[in-house]
């Protein structure tokens, strides 16, 4: 039968999850013009959770969204969507086959607020998983949940997988009353044709079979997987006519296969086998000489292989049948020995490593078979490849590899999240021995010290009066020079008779300097009583800081419910890791065991060919060894006949003699009476006793 890429399995809820979120329960339509703007169907995200959920899934991680919405449900839900985010959840489920979580979500949904349309629509996607999971009795269970005139966006495909239903259940009579009675859209009546003729000719009901086939024939094929189809039924019709006893037919039909098609090699050996029925076994040989000298990797070649003999045999040339058996012997028994090392070498992670396997989404593994060197020996997957089995186990195990991963990750995660606990309890106790002793703590206590000067000198000078205190640098560096000089003018009084002139000088300077400071006094006082205030606000501020470090530090989260949150999902984390560890090996394990499954079904049938091989050369053997025998037998008996031969001429010479002896005897009596009469009769007897001897 006809399969479909599993990457639908993984997109199987898309359709669904349109129709679901498109689709307005019936309390919506009855309300909807009731309604305030502000409850009309959002154009946005309320929720980012939903958003981030939704961007996985268009990015097509699908296990990262599923991931997303769980998450999100574990804390709270989903506000502002609705059900969307419930039905994308069991969409998700349905695609990774957890057709139980999935059901329950839908059952609770899909009652009472959901339309016909939509659940109609659930319902037939799970007939549909159902029927690739080969649940027939579940997906006939699914097919009573809809109705009896379901919406034309499923109807058609509803119709064809009715059929593929009654096809796979053998219920054939009603396969084909669906195909006479329901329509059916035209991308679809090759594939539903092939199948009811592939069933029928499985029963052996070939007539009706080639009537189906002949759809093939008559119609003109454009797309590539048409034109593939067409192909594969002219391999089968061509069998179909081969088992029917029609070989002329066969053969017509095989040469309409392409060459580079995937069923050449199925077709050329049906040509020659058709050719073979036909007694015409020189034909025979030229599709099964090609096939022959192909991989082994094709079973059609290992048939050629001994094909080939065969048809010598039969043409009566034996020598080149035993030479060709002989070649066949060899290369079956050196496949045998490779696959037997394959097989006992997929054990452990070997097999993901030769089938290069990685935590990667949406691999075609039969186009990679395709299109990649594999090693030969598994080359023989490619078939498998193919299989909705296999690929559903290869998209399984990659999950479970990325689950696996993930949990690892966690595991990491959480151990970092801790040593941050530690860590952050550390600096706690750092930072208050720093408070206490370093260097916050004396910068304001220095601070303040400095404040305490300045605030006493303020007090003196405004006490005092003291403007000089108040003077700039270089004012009192003059004044400081006046003072000097008032100082040496005593000394120098006796000596300097000018000294006089010099003092009042020095008094009239002193006035200005003292003028000069009264006039600036406020305006300086004023701003050292302002660079005081500044001073005061800058402890103030410190103090602040100091206080709110210490209130942060004293008010910090207890570190112990962190701990416990931590245990609790170490706790939670361990027991997934182990149950993902156990998915994981049960998931390699059955991967192993359907590559082993294959592999010893191909080493199977190289060790039936290769029996026959070896059967035909001993055949051969002895068959040349009774000829043989019986040539030395007849040798044998020819001798003991020609030995009889002449002993029986001897006797019969001798007996001879002894009746010539008596008869001269006798007619010595006689020849002397008439010795004339007897010559001639003495003469004849004995010629005859010469031509006795001679025989």
């Amino acid at each position: 039968m006809v399969s479909f890429s599993t990457g639908f399995l993984r997109f199987t809820f898309v359709s669904l999850a349109v129709l679901l979120l498109a689709a307005p329960s019936a309390l919506a339509k009855k309300t909807a013009f009731a309604k305030k703007k502000k409850d009309e169907p959002r154009t946005t995200v309320a929720d980012l959770r939903y958003g981030v959920a939704l961007y996985h899934y268009y990015q097509e991680a699908y296990l990262d969204a599923l991931t997303e919405l769980m998450v999100a449900k574990e804390r709270g839900g989903i506000q502002g969507h609705g059900d969307n985010p419930e039905i994308m959840e069991g969409g998700f489920a349905l695609a990774y086959g957890l057709e139980k979580h999935a059901g329950d979500i839908f059952d609770r949904l899909l009652e009472n607020n959901r339309s016909e349309e939509a659940r109609d629509a659930a319902w037939f996607f799970i007939a549909r998983l159902r029927y690739y999971q080969e649940d027939f009795a579940g997906v006939d269970e699914a097919f009573s949940h809809i109705s009896d005139e379901p919406k034309e966006k499923i109807r058609n495909e509803l119709t064809v997988l009715r059929i593929h239903q009654a096809i796979k259940q053998n219920r054939l009579d009603e396969a084909e009353e669906l195909m006479r009675d329901e329509e059916i859209d035209e991308a679809w009546v090759p594939y539903v044709v092939f199948n009811m003729a592939s069933a029928l000719a499985r029963e052996e009901r070939y007539e009706e079979a080639l009537d189906y086939y002949k759809y093939f024939k008559e119609e003109d094929f454009i797309k590539k997987e048409h034109i593939a189809l067409f192909d594969k039924a002219m391999t089968a019709t061509g069998y179909a006519y081969l088992f029917n006893k029609q070989p002329e037919k066969a053969i017509e039909h095989f040469s309409y296969v392409r060459r580079d098609s995937k069923h050449a090699t199925r077709a050329l050996l049906g040509y020659g086998w058709a050719a073979a029925d036909q007694e015409d076994y020189k034909t025979a040989l030229k599709p099964w000489s090609f096939l022959a000298r192909s991989s082994l990797v094709d079973e059609n070649s290992l048939e050629s292989l001994v094909a080939v003999p065969y048809a010598y045999e039969k043409l009566g040339a034996e020598n080149l049948a035993l030479e060709n058996f002989k070649i066949a012997e060899a290369r079956f028994v050196e496949e045998v020995f490779v696959l037997e090392e394959v097989i006992a070498n997929i054990e452990g992670d070997s097999i993901l490593e030769a089938l290069q396997i990685e935590e990667s989404e949406g691999l075609n593994w039969l186009r990679y078979a395709e299109e990649n060197q594999l090693a030969p020996q598994l080359s023989y997957l490619i078939k498998l490849f193919s299989q909705e089995r296999f690929q559903s186990s290869i998209q399984e195990l990659r999950d479970l590899l990325a689950t696996q991963t993930m949990l690892y990750d966690w595991r990491e995660k959480l151990g970092f999240y801790l040593d941050m606990l530690d860590e952050r309890e550390f600096s706690r106790v750092t930072k208050n021995e720093y408070l206490a002793e370093t260097a916050l703590k004396e910068k304001i206590s220095e601070m303040e010290d400095l404040r305490a000067a300045t605030a006493e000198k303020i007090d003196s000078i405004t006490r005092e009066k003291d403007y000089f205190s108040l003077l700039s640098e270089e004012q009192q560096d003059l004044y400081d020079r006046v003072q000097r000089s008032e100082t040496s003018i005593e000394a120098l009084r006796a000596s300097d008779p000018f000294i006089d002139e010099y003092e009042e000088s020095i008094r009239r300077y002193k006035g200005l300097l003292m003028w000069d400071a009264a006039e600036a006094y406020s305006v300086r006082l004023w701003r050292i009583v302002k660079n005081l205030e500044q001073l005061d606000a800058t402890i103030g501020e410190l103090r602040r800081n100091h206080q709110s470090v210490i209130n942060i530090l004293n008010d910090a989260p207890d570190m112990n419910g962190y701990r416990r949150r931590i245990a609790e999902a170490n706790t939670k984390l361990d027991q997934q890791i182990l149950a993902t560890d156990n998915a994981v090996e049960k998931a390699k394990t059955d991967l192993r065991n359907q590559v082993a499954g294959v592999l010893v079904a191909q080493r199977n049938r190289l060790n039936h060919y290769l029996s026959q091989s070896r059967l035909s050369i001993a055949r051969i053997y002895d068959k040349a060894r009774v000829e043989h025998l019986q040539k030395q037998a007849e040798a044998l008996q020819a001798e003991q006949e020609a030995a009889q031969a002449a002993e029986q001429a001897a006797n019969q010479n001798t007996e001879a003699e002894s009746e010539a002896g008596e008869a001269t005897n006798t007619d010595s009596s006689v020849s002397e009476q008439n010795p004339q009469e007897q010559a001639p009769a003495e003469n004849n007897n004995a010629s005859e006793t010469q031509t006795e001897a001679e025989e």
